[in-house]
C-alpha cells in the first residue's frame, strides 16, 4: 500500500482560503511598524546553537526542552529558530547597526519552531510578529514597544485583553532580591515540582515562571521583586507606567510576571485574552539591556516583543 504522508505532527497547511486572512493581519502590522518608525529585517531561519544557549539561557524550557538542533556535514551544531529576538540581536552585531541612529527600530515576520506537545493554539512550526528597539534605555521607549503591540491588536479588532506589567530589576538590585527568593522556597522545595527544584540551584527567578498547579499557592507567597527594586529601576518602571498611562493604553500591575527568557532586565510584559485557552499569552516581551554584551558586543540596552500569529 503507498504511503499517504501527513503535515509533521504540530504544524499545519495554511491553504489558499486562509490567505487572506493571513494578509489583512500581515498588511495591519507593517502599516503600524511604519507609522512608528520600525524598518522590517529577516534572519534565517536556523542559527548557529550557541545564540540561543549563550542568549536565551541553558536553563530555560526552549534550550532544554524545546530546541530543534542538528548537526550540518561539517560537524556544526545549528538550531532552528526558537525566538526571534537573538538572532536580530546577532545581526545588529554583526552588520553594524550600532553606527546607526539610535535606537535602531526593527519588526520581523517569521516562523518560530519548538519541540512542544502540540495543543490548542500550539504549534511546532508556528509564525510570529516581532519588534525591537535597540541603543536606549529610556523607559519611552519601552511604553513605545508597547503600545506597538497594543495598537496591533486594536487594529485587529481583538478586545477583552488585557496588558500585565512588571518590572524584575537588573543586577544591581537583582542578587539581593533572589537571595530573599531562595530563603523563602528552601524549606518549601519538598511541595514544589521536579522542575522547580532545578531552579531553584540554577535559575531561582524561574520559580515564579512555573505553571505547574501544586506550585501555584508556593508562588503566590513569595516575595515580590518590585518590593526590592533599587533607586534606578523604581525611577525606570514609574517612568513606563506614566507613559502608558499617557498614551491610553490600560495595563494591570502583575509582581510575579518575570516570562521564560534569561535575558530580560527590568520591564516584563504580557498580554493576555480574558478567557484562557490552551494558548494564554497572545504577545508579550520586555527589556534585556545585558543581551547584546552577552553575544558578544559593548554593553547595549534593547527591548522588544513577539506575538504568535
Amino acid at each position: 500500500m503507498t504511503r499517504q504522508y501527513r503535515a509533521p505532527r504540530g504544524t499545519q497547511d495554511i491553504l489558499p482560503d486562509k490567505q487572506p486572512s493571513w494578509d489583512f493581519v500581515r498588511d495591519a502590522v507593517a502599516q503600524l511598524c511604519t507609522v512608528f518608525g520600525y524598518r522590517r529585517i529577516e534572519t534565517p531561519v536556523f542559527e548557529d546553537a550557541s545564540l540561543f544557549t549563550r542568549g536565551v539561557g541553558e536553563v530555560t524550557d526552549i534550550v532544554q526542552k524545546e530546541m530543534y538542533v542538528f548537526q550540518d556535514r561539517g560537524g556544526q551544531d545549528l538550531a532552528l529558530r526558537p525566538e526571534g529576538t537573538a538572532p536580530v540581536c546577532r545581526a545588529y552585531l554583526e552588520h553594524g547597526l550600532h553606527n546607526l541612529p539610535q535606537p535602531v527600530r526593527l519588526w520581523y515576520w517569521t516562523p518560530i519552531f519548538r519541540y512542544d506537545r502540540p495543543q490548542a493554539g500550539r504549534y511546532r512550526q508556528h509564525h510570529q510578529f516581532g519588534a525591537e528597539a535597540i541603543g536606549e534605555a529610556d523607559a519611552a521607549v519601552d511604553a513605545e514597544i508597547i503600545e506597538l503591540l497594543w495598537r496591533v491588536y486594536e487594529e485587529l479588532g481583538l478586545t477583552d485583553l488585557s496588558l500585565n506589567l512588571n518590572s524584575i530589576g537588573d543586577q544591581n538590585c537583582r542578587p539581593a532580591y533572589l537571595e530573599l527568593l531562595r530563603d523563602y522556597y528552601r524549606d518549601r522545595l519538598s511541595l514544589v515540582c521536579a522542575d522547580c527544584k532545578a531552579r531553584y540551584e540554577r535559575n531561582p527567578l524561574r520559580l515564579l515562571d512555573c505553571k505547574q498547579e501544586r506550585c501555584q499557592p508556593i508562588i503566590a507567597g513569595a516575595p515580590t521583586m518590585t518590593e526590592h527594586l533599587c533607586p534606578e529601576c523604581s525611577a525606570h518602571f514609574d517612568d513606563l507606567r506614566s507613559y502608558l498611562a499617557s498614551a491610553d493604553v490600560p495595563f494591570l500591575l502583575n509582581p510575579r510576571l518575570v516570562r521564560g527568557l534569561d535575558y530580560y532586565t527590568r520591564t516584563t510584559f504580557e498580554v493576555l485574552p480574558k478567557e484562557e485557552g490552551g494558548q494564554s499569552t497572545v504577545g508579550g516581551g520586555g527589556r534585556y539591556d545585558g543581551l547584546i554584551e552577552q553575544l558578544g558586543g559593548s554593553p547595549t540596552p534593547g527591548v522588544g516583543f513577539g506575538s504568535g500569529i
